[in-house]
Order: C-alpha cells, then sequence, then structure tokens
C-alpha cells in the first residue's frame, strides 16, 4: 500500500459539482459520490431524494436488483426456466416481503417513486430482492438436506471480524470503525455510490453510505449520537421466516432513535427478521460494540470493550454457537473465505496495536490476504462495493471512491456535524496498492465477471480472465477461472493446460487442489483420456476435499464426464469456483 498505517495524505483538489436542489433536499458530487441531504417527512424525504436522482436510480442498485435472480438463474443452468422461476420468487416471495414493510418505509418509497418518476411495483421489486434471495438460499438448503458447517465453525474457534479499534488500540483513543460492503451489483453500486445525509422530523439526523435508490439507512450508517452500525448476511443457513421484517428497516429505526447500545438492543428486540443477519453496532462515547446475532428463531447480543479488549472484527459466521448450528456447508469455497478473512482481519488488527488511524483501518480493508492466493485470505474482494471508516465521536467518516474493490481507492472525508465533504480532514490512501499489475489484473478479473454475469458473455470473459493470467502468471485461481471459461465454450485442450498450470502453482487450501484434480480428470475425459481422467479422480478421493468435489469425483469414476455437463457449468466469478460441480 502506498501510505503508512499512521499517515494522513492531504486531500487532493477533489472533483465537485454544482449543488441541485428539490424542495429542502440538496445533491451535488465530489471525486464520483453523491453527496446528497434529505430533511422532513418520510415521504418527502424519499420524493427528494427521487427527484435529486432520478437518472442514476435507473442506472443503479435497484433495477439490477430486479432483474438479479433472473440472471443468477440463467448462468446457474436454468437458461429456460429462469425468467419464470424468477417472477415466480418475485410474486410469491417478493409479494409477502413487500407486504411486511411498516407504513413509514412504504410511504417512503412512494415518495421515492413519485420524485424519480419510477413505477412503485418497479421500486419494491429492487428492494424485495435480498430477503427473497436469502430465502431461496433456505428452501435450496432444505430440500438437499445440506450438513452442518461443523469442520468450519470448529476451525474458526474464539475469534472476532467488520473492523474495529478503539482505546489503546488507536494512535488517538478515539473509536474507529471500518466497514468493506460485499454485495451484488459490482458495477451499479459504485458508479451510483452516495453519502446520504438525513435530517427526518422524527428522530435524530443520521448520514448513510449507500448508492442511488437506496433509501433506507439500515445497513451501514452513523447518527448523531454517535453510533455506527454495519449488517452482515448468513446466506447459507436453513431458516428463514417471511412475517418478518425486511433488512434495512430496523437499521433505520436504530439511526433514527437510539442515542445508546441499550436503547438499540430494545429496538433490535422488538422484531423479528425474515433471514439470518448481524447487526455490528458500536457507540463512540462508551467506546463498546455490540454483536446483535439474529435468526427468525433466537436473537443473541454480544458486547465488547468495557476496559478490556480494544478491537474487534466480524465475517458473516456466527460467533453464537447455537445460531451457529444453523449455518450449513453448501458450499466450502465460501466458508473458508470467511475464515480466512476473519483470521486476517483478527491478525492485522492485533499486529498494529497502538498505531491504528483512520489510514491504517483503510490499509486493513483494503488487504489482499498475503498469501500466494489472491482470493484465499483476502478482505479486499470482487464484490467489495462499498467501504468506509468512521470516528463516530467526531461524527466524520471516510468514503471510499471508484471501482470495486473500493478500498483500494481513495477515501473522501465527510462530516455529519456539517453534513458535507469534510476536505480539511484529508483523504485516505492506506489501500491505494504499489503492485500495478497485481490491480491491473483484478481490474479484468472484474470485467471479466461483468461480462459473464451481467452481459452473459462467456467469450468475453474468458479474453478478459487471460489478459489477468497475462499480469499474474502466478495466481493459481486465476488459472482455474480461464479453464473453467474454457469448458463453458467447450475448448476442452485449453481447459486442461490452465488446470495444469494451476496444479503446477498449488494452492494454499487441500480442498481447492482437490478440485483441480477434479476438473483437471474431467478435461481427460472430454478428450477421450480415460485412464487419465479416472487417475485425477481416485487423486481427489485421496484428498481432503469438500463433499460436492468428493461425490462428483465418485461419479466420475462410475459415468464419463459429457460435453453437455461442461456446457452447463455455473462459474463463480467471487471465488474462481463452481458451486454445484
Amino acid at each position: 500500500m502506498t501510505a503508512s498505517a499512521t499517515r494522513l495524505p492531504s486531500s487532493p483538489s477533489s472533483e465537485c459539482t454544482d449543488i441541485k436542489r428539490s424542495g429542502l433536499g440538496t445533491s451535488r458530487r465530489v471525486s464520483g459520490l453523491h453527496v446528497v441531504n434529505l430533511k422532513g417527512s418520510y415521504y418527502e424525504m424519499g420524493r427528494q431524494h427521487g427527484s435529486l436522482l432520478a437518472k442514476e436510480i435507473l442506472e443503479g442498485p435497484l433495477p439490477y436488483y430486479q432483474t438479479y435472480i433472473r440472471k443468477l438463474l440463467k448462468t446457474g443452468g436454468f437458461k429456460s426456466a429462469a425468467p419464470l422461476v424468477a417472477k415466480l420468487l418475485r410474486t410469491l416471495v417478493g409479494g409477502q416481503v413487500a407486504k411486511a414493510l411498516p407504513n413509514f418505509a412504504t410511504e417512503a418509497l412512494r415518495g421515492l417513486a413519485d420524485g424519480s418518476g419510477i413505477a412503485y411495483k418497479d421500486i419494491i421489486g429492487g428492494c424485495v430482492m435480498p430477503d427473497s434471495l436469502v430465502w431461496a438460499a433456505s428452501r435450496n438448503i432444505q430440500i438437499k438436506g445440506v450438513d452442518p458447517a461443523v469442520k468450519h465453525r470448529l476451525a474458526l474457534g474464539i475469534g472476532c471480524s467488520s473492523a474495529l479499534a478503539w482505546d489503546d488500540a488507536t494512535m488517538d483513543g478515539k473509536l474507529l470503525h471500518g466497514r468493506n460492503f460485499d454485495y451484488h451489483g459490482v458495477e451499479a453500486w459504485p458508479k451510483t455510490a452516495g453519502v446520504i445525509f438525513h435530517d427526518p422530523d422524527e428522530g435524530q439526523p443520521y448520514v448513510a453510505v449507500s448508492a442511488a435508490g437506496i433509501l433506507m439507512g439500515g445497513v451501514t450508517a452513523m447518527n448523531q449520537a454517535g453510533l455506527t452500525l454495519t449488517v452482515h448476511q448468513h446466506m447459507f443457513t436453513g431458516t428463514t421466516s417471511l412475517g418478518g421484517t425486511p433488512i434495512g428497516i430496523v437499521g433505520d429505526l436504530i439511526m433514527r432513535k437510539a442515542e445508546t447500545l441499550d436503547d438499540a438492543e430494545r429496538i433490535l428486540a422488538a422484531h423479528t427478521p425474515i433471514g439470518c443477519w448481524t447487526y455490528i453496532i458500536a457507540d463512540g462515547k462508551t467506546q463498546e460494540v455490540l454483536c446483535h446475532e439474529e435468526s427468525p428463531t433466537r436473537q443473541v447480543n454480544l458486547r465488547f470493550g468495557r476496559g478490556e479488549e480494544t478491537h474487534f472484527a466480524y465475517a458473516n459466521i456466527y460467533l453464537d454457537p447455537t445460531l451457529g448450528k444453523t449455518e450449513r456447508n453448501l458450499y466450502g469455497s465460501y466458508w473458508r473465505a470467511n475464515l480466512g478473512r476473519q483470521q486476517r482481519l483478527s491478525a492485522r488488527l492485533k499486529c498494529a496495536d497502538g498505531s491504528l488511524g483512520a489510514n491504517g483501518i483503510a490499509s486493513i480493508l483494503a488487504d489482499t490476504g498475503g498469501t500466494s492466493c489472491r482470493i484465499h485470505k483476502s478482505i479486499a474482494m470482487l464484490m467489495t462495493v462499498g467501504s468506509v471508516v468512521f470516528r463516530p465521536e467526531d461524527r466524520v467518516l471516510w468514503v471510499a471512491t471508484g471501482e470495486a474493490p473500493v478500498s483500494h481507492n481513495l477515501y473522501e472525508p465527510f462530516s455529519l456535524d456539517t453534513r458535507d465533504h469534510a476536505p480539511e480532514l484529508g483523504c485516505l490512501d492506506g489501500g491505494v496498492p504499489d503492485d500495478k499489475a497485481s490491480a491491473r489484473a483484478f481490474e479484468s478479473y472484474r470485467r471479466a465477471y461483468l461480462a459473464y454475469f451481467d452481459d452473459d458473455n462467456v467469450a468475453k470473459a474468458r479474453t478478459l480472465m487471460r489478459k489477468s493470467c497475462s499480469e499474474q502468471p502466478e495466481q493459481p485461481l486465476y488459472h482455474h477461472l480461464t479453464g473453467l471459461l474454457a469448458l463453458r465454450e467447450g475448448d476442452a485442450e485449453a481447459a486442461a493446460k490452465e488446470m495444469e498450470r494451476t496444479i503446477e502453482l498449488g494452492h494454499p487450501d487441500e480442498e481447492r487442489m482437490a478440485a483441480s484434480y477434479l476438473w483437471r480428470g474431467r478435461t481427460s475425459d472430454l478428450r477421450g483420456m480415460r485412464e487419465e481422467a479416472t487417475s485425477d479422480y481416485r487423486r481427489v478421493l485421496g484428498l481432503v476435499a469438500d463433499p460436492a468435489i468428493t461425490k462428483a469425483a465418485k461419479l466420475g469414476l462410475r459415468r464419463r464426464y459429457s460435453k453437455s455437463q461442461a456446457r452447463g457449468i455455473s462459474v463463480d466469478f467471487a471465488f474462481a469456483d463452481v458451486m454445484t460441480p
């Protein structure tokens, strides 16, 4: 990284645009970020948001999320049935989620629709995606009867994992709360990213770090009382309830109404979620952290601080063992990434004990894992679409700019007190990478994902991944991913070479090596080399492998892998893997 963990560089001349106005609301751009001030009733703030960002909303997460599940199904092998299945989910599940929205939320969303000119049904269609996706994943787990994620939870041990430090861990003793928001919308979210200041008629002022069209402040935010809030999703559990409160609502209530962590606990206790989530809420005044883990059937509050711990981290794995029993080992690469990220966050926080400033937190959020694999223990990932560093005692924040992973770019400073850009605080550059070849390789990887998932263009994605391999030939999972794309295009010869190179390079995880042997075996099957194929399948059975890989290898010993199977594989770019091999 270009800066030490303690240096705060001077703010460069930030690109700013003229102020737009709508009623009491205003908007302008600072270094690509939409800086928006909203004031009034729920409806009025929604209307101001819609009016000020009407064009940007059409390019942002809401319309993207409306079609996201259909795209997911399409790339997952349901090409012809994807529109029908997505429509059913949107109508049956999404309709139930929408019905659970409280009155104040529907008022705000109607204001957003009226201000932007976008139909209310289209606004709602994007808003219900997160809970609909969690529900669909839960039903899939129940149908498959997937085993608990016991192994991964045992490996977790006693840990911590968002990136928070306070007291003796920071240079000035103030609490710092860093957050990477990893979510769908790799292009849509950063393109329309916003710093949204709310001044509601009912409640206290707060700031949300979000994007155009994302109206509620309940995912990444800080309020006037000095509370910060970030939310983590637990995707692979078998527990959901469509009668619960949709995500984003409760967090918004906390930002409006809570002045202490006790207030936040009371608000959380009054609501039952649809899916499984964790709220990390920090109090800059008392230097305490609340980790609220929940499912539709259980809520657990864990407190950190009070003169004992001085740092805390979180990475999408329940700390509560009872909730942990609901997590399912549906996808090994997901669990290893969460575990690796948690370990890396904790190690970085512990290593920097006593020397951390805001720039140091930015450096941690940009960390790429420190191993031979760019994905293995990386904190900055393909889907890191939002990054922020809060200093709640002073009610200031720094927000990352640019493309994903946004934590690799400059952070602009803002103040909740002035509800504006605060250039006197200086930008953060602790996450800007020194290794330009690595940055170029990752940029090609990002563009390849967009070509594959958003544009359904496998050939373009493959070309871009070859550029990644050229920039960083030592990265095993870039080669592995390129080989998977070659298989999708029916090019078994090229796929075999990429899998061979992946195996030559090796990988820190034996499970990933087992997967590479499986796929190399399949390329041999496709080229009529049955003896070589069965040799690789047997090799898989001698290694520690994910259950799905072991099952696939056993099947490969019984039956030759086919071209039609290869054309139907669903490539997951986030972890350079296939979820269901």
